[in-house]
């Protein structure tokens, strides 16, 4: 008996160390490349939504586009666009980190992760929103970080006068 317990003691830890090992390596991916892939999140709850799109990732700077949504970051300001309704809400990067590109936010909040080089899923809990997300990372691509904000931007200077432009900074 005392064997039994022993081995499921130790598979219970493998799959704990095995599951952290994903994780530090979706966070090492991440801080160490340029990464690209294909997003899909779901928020679980009374009214679920799904929100899918493609996400650019280069070191602080980032790009997240879907659901008629634009999000770009140059690592000191962010900007969250939406066309159709004319929109952007300017606001300082340090707190507005999202969770589709901020890798310190997996560690710790993430359940039932599966990841492989190109592909990454599971369950992430929002601490804030008291929320989970299901995710599902696909299409994962890796090159040498840029250290080019070029992409990163969104120039309102070049909106006409229909659009409202609110800066949060």
């Amino acid at each position: 008996m005392k064997r039994i317990i022993v081995a499921v003691l130790l598979a219970v830890v493998g799959v704990q160390l095995q599951a952290q090992d994903k994780m530090e390596y979706l966070k090492n991916l991440v801080i160490e490349n340029r990464v690209s892939f294909n997003y899909n999140v779901g928020v679980r709850g009374k009214a679920p939504t799904v929100m899918a799109g493609k996400a650019v990732i280069d070191g602080d700077c980032y790009s997240i586009r879907g659901n008629g949504m634009e999000v770009y970051c140059d690592g000191a300001t962010k900007w969250t666009v939406d066309k159709s309704a004319k929109e952007v809400y300017v606001e300082a990067a340090e707190s507005a980190r999202d969770f589709i590109v901020n890798p310190d936010a997996w560690i710790g909040n993430v359940s039932d992760l599966k990841a492989d080089k190109t592909s990454a899923s599971g369950i992430y809990h929002d601490d804030y929103q008291n929320a989970d997300l299901t995710f599902r990372f696909s299409s994962i691509k890796s090159s040498p970080l840029s250290g080019s904000s070029s992409g990163f931007v969104f120039d309102t200077s070049s909106l006409d006068s229909g659009w409202v432009v609110t800066d949060l900074r």
